[in-house]
């Protein structure tokens, strides 16, 4: 059942624990039939970063439970910090210790705001659930962040400002083994990260692989295909090989059958016939380490491109 709007004097019992540590509401961003507060926003002075605006909500939507956050925009980035609970006052006390250059990465031509949970649960109560890598030159990749263990981050990547790019399947594969290959979608490209380990391991893991992946993409749009191809073309390779493995699963399982023997007993190496019994398990179950579902497929070979940028290059595929 939704709670009525709020009234005035609800309004000021619910903001007395905050105006005590110096938040004052603005009332006309609020959203009084939502049921949620916008505090006016503050400055904060990032050193090396571009300045960041703080602003404050508060959301009364649940009776007896608040999810405070603050929404930082730091140069048209804009990250979350997020915690939820029965006490205003304790939930501010803990937003307030994280520094809002927390949230944010920036590197030569790349920028990544970052949102978290503020729980207690992650490394310094921070736990990450989604960001987004804003690379110059019209791309952004969003990741997000499970909060199960053992489920894969998912990846989205997007042409922005009107690009038209065409980007090879491997441009994030090549960064690793957790990496999978691109798949083209509608208004973009879809993959996946590997992300291993306890809720505190996973959210920093993710943040690093968020920030080598925009890193890689502000280079290799500022290259050639040629130079991507040139610069990565081992791991181009690596990535081909780890494509395959479920199509090469598939082909040592049907090679392994045709070794063992058929009819009769043959007990002249009994170590060998147990591997060979054994090893169409060992083989699938590798297959299935490697990605979480593997495809059966002949993936295309690296080509080195001799398009002058990437926009042309997706011009002559249309040709």
């Amino acid at each position: 059942m939704s709670l009525p709007p709020l009234s005035h004097h609800e309004i000021l019992a619910l903001v007395a624990p905050l105006s005590r540590r110096g938040c004052r509401v603005d009332l006309a961003a609020s959203d009084r039939l939502a049921r949620r507060l916008v505090f006016r926003p503050l400055e904060h002075a990032a050193g090396p970063l571009p300045a960041i605006v703080d602003v404050l909500e508060l959301d009364c939507s649940a009776e007896g439970r608040f999810r405070l956050a603050r929404v930082l925009t730091m140069a048209g980035a804009q990250a979350r910090l997020e915690a939820a609970g029965s006490d205003a006052g304790a939930l501010y006390d803990r937003l307030a210790a994280v520094a809002p250059q927390r949230a944010f990465s920036r590197g030569e031509g790349w920028t990544v705001a970052r949102d978290y949970a503020v729980d207690g649960d992650g490394e310094d109560g921070l736990v990450l659930e989604r960001g987004v890598a804003r690379i110059d030159g019209g791309l952004t990749l969003k990741l997000a962040l499970p909060a199960v263990r053992r489920m894969s981050a998912e990846l989205t990547l997007a042409a922005t400002g009107g690009a038209e790019l065409e980007l090879p399947e491997d441009l994030l594969a090549v960064l690793g083994w957790n990496w999978a290959p691109m798949q083209r979608k509608p208004g973009g490209w879809e993959s996946r990260l590997r992300v291993p380990g306890s809720i505190a391991q996973r959210s920093r893991r993710a943040e690093a692989a968020l920030d080598l992946a925009a890193a890689h993409l502000a280079r290799t749009l500022a290259e050639t295909p040629a130079q991507y191809h040139e610069r990565l073309q081992r791991a181009r390779w690596v990535a081909v090989f780890r494509r395959a493995i479920p199509s090469l699963t598939a082909v040592a399982l049907v090679a392994t059958v045709a070794l063992m023997p058929h009819g009769g007993d043959d007990r002249r190496e009994p170590g060998l016939w147990f591997v060979l019994y054994h090893l169409p398990t060992l083989v699938l179950a590798l297959s299935f380490c490697v990605q979480e579902m593997p495809r059966f497929e002949i993936p295309p070979l690296p080509r080195r491109s001799g398009a002058a940028d990437w926009r042309r290059a997706a011009r002559a595929a249309r040709a």
